[in-house]
Formats: structure tokens, C-alpha cells, sequence
């Protein structure tokens, strides 16, 4: 069905160039309008554009990924309808992979720095959404895109919670259960939709880092019911017990104490959390015992505390030039995230992470989090 849509142009001028992925929700495109710009579309699936409050969702999605001027968030440039009344987000393109794809790449884990260069730009974009009042709740790998510049956009504000009435949809209600069962917070799981604040989301960051380091979700199951269930009633548990390789001082107890069951007892806003993730990372930098990354030298930073509103960076061969009187980028390493035409002259480490293939792709397609709690995870574990 997707398919056909191709050659199409839509509000006579957004001409749709090919198909690029299809979701649970919603089928991508890469598109040109007639003036020339690349973009991508973003179009409800027919059979969830009936339900008006699936269609209430997706369109609010682009008003909420606008609230916030950052580099770290999706451009939304319009949203429309088409001629058989579905509607659809047109959207920057991007070039990279999620960091899901990255994950599956890799084996299941990824280099302890790579994983802090994501956490503190993930942490990044939900501060500066926070402070506008919007939670997003459903931060996990397959809403975080690593741009083939190293830069990291949070993907798919559809079941964000927002402060500001002007933008709110009906409210959730008790009881009913959105997001991804890997990453949500006990209230989360619980239905408590009232308690869910920027801390549902630094539990959030904290399971993707935790993943991310360990190959296994923070609550193993046979099923996403068993991982709700456990989720609702259960303490993580800490990330030196379950970690498979010795992690850098530090690196557990700032995972750890995102995940804490109680929300009082968790990094208090995304702000603290990065600065948390900052410190480790600058102490493994200079540590002069700290291994080098894959492929990698060891790495040579500034030995300032880092500024909370500078990222950090690791040098490799994706960094981008440092400006001037400010602390450099804190992006993944180089290792797998160049674009499949680049050669190289090193060996690549057996190891090390292949290169993606050159992907074009715009928000998450997200099967995983769909209105009502219909929760399956395809990409995620293999259950």
C-alpha cells in the first residue's frame, strides 16, 4: 500500500521520491518539494488515521518537537492532509542510523564512552524540553538517531506529556499504560500518568545506557507482559552486578541511581543527570589508565570542569571542527557511524562496530508505542 504512494505529490508540492521505512504507526518517505528541498514524510497508516485520537496524536507530535529550538530536536516544517484523508508530518531528513540499529550492529553493546556521548546529549534536549514543560516519555534506542555527523536527535514526541494546555490532548487515564515496557519508570508502568515528570524520563535514559551496556533490558522476561509486570514491582538491579565487562568508577552509580525504583531517590532533573555523566566521562578521559576505545588513541580533553551548556567531545573521525572559547562536542566515537562510501587505511578491529549503510530516515517508526498500551518490541529483544 505504501509503495503506491510513491510519484505522488502532496498539497501540489511535496512530490514523494521512495519509500524509506514502515512502522507500527506510520510509513516514512524521502520526498522533494518543488523548490528543490529534500525531505521526509511522515504519513498515519489508513487504518489508524480513523481513530481521532491516534490522528489527534500524530499531528501534535510536530507542534511539540517545535516548542523547543535545539539541535538535538527534529524540525517539523508542516503537516497536511492527503487527498484520501490521511494525515502526514513532513520533516527534515536525516542521515545516520538509531541507535537500535547501531546496537544490533555491534552486537548489543556499545563502548562505555560512546554510551556517556549519548546520554549527555540525549540529556541535553530533555532539559531544554523539560523546562518547557514537556516530558516525552518513550525515550529509548529506537528514538534516538545517531547522525552520521556524531550529533544524536531525539526522536517521536507523540505521547509527550505536556505542561501548556494550548498544545494538551485529552488526558491519559489512570490506569492506561503508554511507552516502552524496556524503559519505562514504575509509575509509568503502573499507570499513573499523573506522577510521570522529567524524572520518568532520566529512568529512561538511565535503562537505554544500561542496555546499552549490558546487551539486556534492566528487567529480563520471556514476554513484554512478564517485563511490565516486573517493571511495576521491582528495583532495577544495579548495573556493576549485571554489567558482563569491569566498568570505570562511576559509570554504575550514576546508571544506578537513574533507575532508582522511588522517583525522589533519582537524578532530579535531566540537568543533574548530565552533569553526573559529564564527570564520569571527564574522569575516564584523563584517567591515564583508562583503555583507549576500540580502533581508537586515548583520548586528550580539556581537564576543566565542563560547562553544563557545552557538550563534550571525543576526537575521532566524525568530530566536528571545535569552535573557539568553548569545550568541544561530546559525540560516539568515529567507530562505525562513518557512511559506507569512506575508506579507510586502518584495519578495522574484529570487534569494532560495522559501518552503516548510508540510511536516510526521518522520526522513529515506532511499533512499539502505540495509544492504549498495545506495546510490541520487534527491534528491541527477541521475545
Amino acid at each position: 500500500m505504501a509503495l503506491t504512494r510513491v510519484g505522488e505529490t502532496l498539497g501540489g508540492k511535496w512530490t514523494i521520491d521512495r519509500l524509506v521505512d514502515v512502522g507500527g504507526m506510520a510509513s516514512v518517505f524521502a520526498a522533494t518539494h518543488r523548490n528543490g528541498k529534500k525531505v521526509a514524510i511522515k504519513m498515519l497508516h489508513p487504518f489508524l488515521a480513523v481513530q481521532s485520537d491516534v490522528r489527534e496524536r500524530f499531528l501534535r507530535e510536530g507542534y511539540v518537537a517545535n516548542q523547543v529550538d535545539h539541535p538535538g530536536a527534529l524540525s517539523v516544517l508542516d503537516d497536511d492532509v492527503t487527498d484520501d484523508g490521511l494525515p502526514f508530518l513532513v520533516m527534515e531528513l536525516l542521515e545516520g542510523r538509531s541507535m537500535e540499529s547501531w546496537l544490533t550492529a555491534a552486537g548489543g553493546t556499545l563502548e562505555v564512552r560512546d554510551v556517556l556521548a549519548i546520554a549527555d546529549q540525549v540529556l541535553s534536549v530533555l532539559a531544554a524540553f523539560h523546562a518547557a514543560g514537556v516530558v516525552h516519555r518513550d525515550i529509548k534506542p529506537g528514538n534516538l538517531f545517531v547522525m552520521t555527523t556524531g550529533r544524536i536527535k531525539v526522536l517521536d514526541f507523540g505521547l509527550a506529556r505536556l505542561r501548556s494546555s494550548k498544545l494538551a490532548v485529552s488526558s491519559t487515564a489512570a490506569g492506561i499504560v503508554l511507552g516502552t515496557a524496556s524503559y519505562m519508570p514504575p509509575e509509568q508502568a503502573q499507570g499513573k500518568s499523573d506522577l510521570l515528570d522529567a524524572r520518568a524520563d532520566v529512568f529512561a535514559v538511565g535503562a537505554v545506557m544500561f542496555r546499552a551496556l549490558t546487551g539486556r533490558p534492566v528487567h529480563d522476561a520471556s514476554s513484554v507482559t512478564e517485563r511490565l509486570v516486573r517493571a511495576m514491582k521491582e528495583k532495577a538491579p544495579s548495573l556493576r552486578d549485571v554489567s558482563p565487562r569491569e566498568l570505570p568508577s562511576g559509570v554504575a552509580e550514576v546508571v544506578d541511581k537513574a533507575l532508582a525504583f522511588s522517583r525522589d531517590d533519582r537524578w532530579e532533573s535531566a540537568a543533574a543527570m548530565r552533569r553526573g555523566v559529564r564527570d564520569v566521562y571527564m574522569h575516564i578521559a584523563n584517567d591515564s589508565t583508562a583503555a583507549p576505545m576500540q580502533g581508537q588513541s586515548p583520548v586528550l580533553v580539556n581537564t576543566q570542569p565542563p560547562a553544563t551548556d557545552s557538550p563534550l567531545q571525543v576526537t575521532g573521525l566524525i568530530a566536528p571542527p571545535q569552535v573557539e572559547g568553548s569545550l568541544p562536542v561530546l559525540e560516539p566515537s568515529a567507530v562505525g557511524m562513518r557512511e559506507w562510501s569512506e575508506p579507510s587505511s586502518q584495519p578495522r578491529a574484529p570487534s569494532a562496530v560495522p559501518p552503516p549503510l548510508p540510511a536516510r530516515r526521518s522520526d522513529a517508526l515506532d511499533a512499539d508505542s502505540r495509544p492504549g498500551g498495545d506495546e510490541t518490541e520487534p527491534t528491541d529483544e527477541s521475545e
